[in-house]
């Protein structure tokens, strides 16, 4: 009887929590934010991102350090100017190269290049090295997915199945959570709550499957693999945050934290869902 009782305490709980509030509140806003915009259609959806992801990179940047350096801005800037390029060539069907390579392995080139130069400069930790190069990496599988056939269909049902593993293994991990799973990297992830959360996105994948036109044994394979790669993805921003000791990579989103609090699943789920698909 008890076992019973607990979990509705537990929500009633829940209800009056603020965090709790505030993080039901952020998701329904930028859920219709989300399907406003894919609802505009290309080429709207890729030069909004093209354009946020440099909101992410200041985020990523200013974490690392209290006073944003002018080496700092410099990148931002010229991780930008990519950026952009890259998401018009995407537009209009512009290939710089015919024979061997094509649009996103020369822009990504350039890009990471870039990048690891500056962080061997910085002399920066392998966690910072691997979650800003997974940036990059994300925003290019992005918008390549973006012109691929299918591909507004693609980025929705990646939106929903890791929404559904985030809601739920938090609405999980709050009900049922007892043993944590990362205690080192992160305290608020349980075992129970990931289960539940993993289990929802596969039965989730199921009942969109039609997104994808997947059958009934891919959609249960990709809501796995999917689960679990944002779960991956959660457990690398943590690391990183933990390394420089802060709880929220900002304030940006009441109930959520910062940008990259809210993107560090589709940071891993992206750049899979592009190699798999394509």
């Amino acid at each position: 009887m008890v076992g019973i009782i607990k979990p509705f305490k537990n929500i009633i709980s829940m209800v009056n929590v603020q965090e709790f509030r505030q993080r039901s509140i952020s998701t329904i806003i930028l859920s219709f934010l989300f399907l406003s915009l894919i609802s505009l259609g290309n080429p709207f959806v890729s030069i909004f991102f093209s354009i946020f992801f440099s909101f992410v990179f200041f985020e990523y940047e200013k974490l690392t350090t209290k006073i944003l350096k002018k080496i700092q801005i410099f990148k931002i800037l010229f991780l930008q100017i990519i950026f952009l390029f890259f998401t018009i060539f995407e537009i209009y069907e512009i290939e710089i190269v015919y024979l061997f390579f094509n649009n996103i392995i020369i822009f990504l080139f350039i890009a990471v290049f870039f990048n690891i130069i500056f962080l061997l400069y910085k002399k920066s930790k392998l966690i910072n090295f691997i979650l800003s190069n997974l940036i990059i990496l994300s925003f290019f599988a992005l918008i390549s997915i973006l012109h691929s056939p299918n591909g507004l269909y693609t980025i929705l049902y990646a939106v929903i199945l890791v929404s559904t593993m985030d809601v739920f293994a938090y609405l999980g991990g709050k009900l049922f959570g007892k043993r944590k799973i990362v205690p080192t990297i992160s305290k608020g992830k349980t075992v129970e709550g990931t289960i539940i959360g993993l289990a929802c996105a596969i039965l989730i994948s199921y009942f969109i499957k039609d997104l994808m036109n997947f059958n009934f044994v891919y959609s249960l394979i990709y809501g796995f693999f999917i689960g679990v790669l944002a779960f991956s993805g959660d457990l690398i921003e943590s690391a990183f945050k933990r390394k420089i000791g802060v709880k929220d990579s900002g304030k940006f989103i009441p109930g959520h934290g910062g940008l990259m609090d809210r993107l560090d699943g589709y940071f891993v789920v992206i750049p899979f869902l592009y190699i798999s698909i394509n």
